[in-house]
């Protein structure tokens, strides 16, 4: 039996379009019918089957009824796809016969993509015929790969295949459009959210397009394809809870902090504000702050011992005695070296003291300038003998004594930072004419003690700022190591030079960026109506701190779910609905 329902919400939109009537005719044939009279019979004639809502046609095997299933959401998908690679003709098409130019069934419309759709789909049979026949004949006859949905599963899997068609007809080109329109354009953002998640929109417009086929209402279809984003988002939100809010440099500085064993909680590796309330709340709850701390204390523990390790120093923590200890180690390395060491004055050396002594020294206070001019009167000899042509040479051992006594003057000096700069500009002057004087594995130990110094006077510099809670737990403070490091070099900290610098950022990626006064948290203690919750926020910190519970808080095996762009795609698809012929169940008027 015909589905007339169907055939009927066909003829319409062809007469939306302006098809003539051989169009409509040649349609009819195409369903069965040789005449518009016998169209006509059928729709008025009573039918066996009426009232009946799925009806399943006797005499197919379960294979051939499969087979069914499957062209019907093959030729809804192909009509979709042609419908719209069909468009631009159809519409030129359209205009010229309102100009009065006999343009029917015009080449590269959707019409004729259709035929060459079933051609190609009869190809097979065709070709078989042909042989068996010894005749072309079946190569050219009019032949059609289409066929009537019978019973609500056929009928389901053409709106289906419809449905899925038209999602990606949409999809796929706003794509391309996306990607070549100029970036933060209107035309950019709409192609985006049209383009977003093609297979979610793809599977709401097969649920849409089925159900509203199945059921010959636009409305129910509507509904169906719309709840399959709410539903994809419930789902989303079971297998992971928390959404990904990190900008892409935020991603790479999580990146950095895995690489450096530098634990992250879920709030920071996800950027999700909920999470972040969530874990100050626990950190500063009775009952719940113990594993909310442990946690936080070992991604400073590990934070100290990633910077300290710059320093060649095996530690978690910071204290005086680690500070101390961590230079008493570097000033025996470097004896080590000088003693094995014998300093070549170049001209190179010369330049860089006296352009030290032009930089800095000349504009030194009274009260510090003859700290700098009494290393600079240590130095002077050798600077005068290389000036003259002579190849003078510093032992490693005064070397030794000339920099360690300019490093501990360096150290005094913090209220002074001219004087610092003044001292470390001759101490880098030093050190680059020792590596000029070495080479081989010599060469590497002086360059390696250098880098494990100069990140141990970054720390050093680091831990005479920050808060007192970070002193009295001797945590490298994260603002105050930032500053350290900028101080070091200016000029390269924001293009990411420095072996300091990336862990810098990542200390102020982690930082704490919840305030919480506690107030909520003393009124809980306070109150013992809500002494019951802080026995529930307990176990749930101490769920929440498992390394299952925050792999499983953190995984995003199910990526996002973006609405706007879900419903964009919905809108558009029930638009062009309307554009050709059908109904637009979004239409205040119901459609046409």
């Amino acid at each position: 039996m015909a589905d007339t329902d169907r055939i009927k919400r066909n003829l319409s939109k062809m007469i939306g379009q302006g098809a003539p009537e051989a169009d409509l005719n040649s349609y009819l044939k195409t369903e069965g019918f040789n005449s518009p009279d016998e169209w006509r019979s059928a729709v008025t004639a009573p039918t066996e089957t009426e009232g009946q809502q799925d009806y399943v046609p006797q005499g197919y095997t379960g294979g051939e009824k499969a087979a069914r299933v499957v062209g019907q959401a093959a030729t809804g998908f192909n009509d979709a796809v042609a419908n719209t690679v069909g468009a631009p003709v159809d519409a030129a098409a359209w205009a010229l016969r309102q100009a009065g130019v006999s343009a029917n069934n015009p080449v590269g419309g959707s019409a004729s993509i259709k035929r060459g759709i079933d051609y190609v789909a009869t190809l097979p049979g065709r070709v078989g015929d042909a042989v068996s026949q010894g005749s072309f004949a079946p190569l050219t006859d009019d032949r059609m790969s289409r066929f009537n949905a019978i019973g609500t599963t056929e009928k389901f899997a053409h709106g289906a295949g419809e449905g899925v068609g038209n999602a990606l007809s949409i999809a796929v080109p706003a794509a391309a459009i996306a990607n070549t329109a100029r970036a933060g354009t209107v035309t950019q953002g709409v192609a985006n959210a049209l383009a977003t998640q093609p297979v979610t929109q793809a599977v709401s417009g097969a649920v849409g397009g089925g159900v509203g086929e199945a059921t010959d209402n636009p409305w129910l279809g509507l509904a169906a394809g719309a709840a399959v984003p709410v539903a994809a988002a419930a789902a989303r939100g079971v297998i992971s809870p928390l959404t990904q809010r990190l900008t892409p440099q935020e991603q790479r500085l999580v990146q950095v902090a895995d690489a450096e064993g530098i634990p992250l909680t879920p709030g920071q590796r996800t950027g999700s504000k909920g999470a972040q309330v969530v874990e100050s709340v626990f950190a500063n709850t009775l009952g719940a702050s113990g594993p909310m701390q442990n946690t936080l204390r070992n991604q400073r523990e590990q934070f100290n011992r990633a910077a300290l390790e710059r320093a060649g120093v095996t530690a978690t923590d910071a204290s005086p005695d680690t500070i101390n200890r961590a230079f008493r180690t570097a000033g025996q390395t470097f004896d080590d070296l000088a003693n094995r060491t014998t300093l070549s004055v170049d001209r190179q050396f010369v330049n860089d003291v006296r352009q030290v002594e032009s930089e800095y020294g000349r504009r030194l206070p009274t009260d510090v300038a003859p700290v700098f001019q009494s290393y600079m009167n240590d130095l002077e000899p050798a600077l005068s003998a290389a000036t003259t042509g002579q190849n003078p040479q510093i032992a490693g051992d005064i070397y030794a004594r000339i920099r360690s006594g300019i490093g501990r003057r360096i150290r005094t000096a913090s209220g002074r930072p001219d004087l610092q700069e003044a001292l470390g500009g001759l101490q880098t002057a030093l050190d680059d004419a020792v590596e000029r004087s070495t080479s081989g594995p010599l060469r590497q130990e002086w360059q390696d003690a250098r880098r494990q110094y100069q990140a141990l006077m970054t720390i050093d510099k680091a831990m005479r700022g920050g808060t007192q809670g970070d002193r009295a737990a001797a945590n490298i403070p994260f603002n105050a190591l930032r500053q350290a490091t900028v101080q070091g070099d200016r000029a390269g900290f924001s293009r990411g030079r420095g072996q300091m610098n990336e862990l810098a950022r990542v200390g102020d990626f982690i930082a704490d960026r919840i305030p919480n006064s506690g107030t909520a948290s003393r009124q809980m203690v306070l109150n013992p109506l809500e002494w019951p919750g802080l026995i529930g926020g307990g176990i749930a910190s101490r769920a929440y701190n498992t390394g299952v519970g925050q792999r499983y808080l953190t995984n995003q095996l199910a990526g996002q779910t973006d609405f706007r762009g879900l419903y964009t795609g919905q809108l558009a698809r029930q638009g062009r609905e309307e554009i050709e012929g059908g109904q637009n169940a979004l239409s205040r008027r119901g459609g046409r």
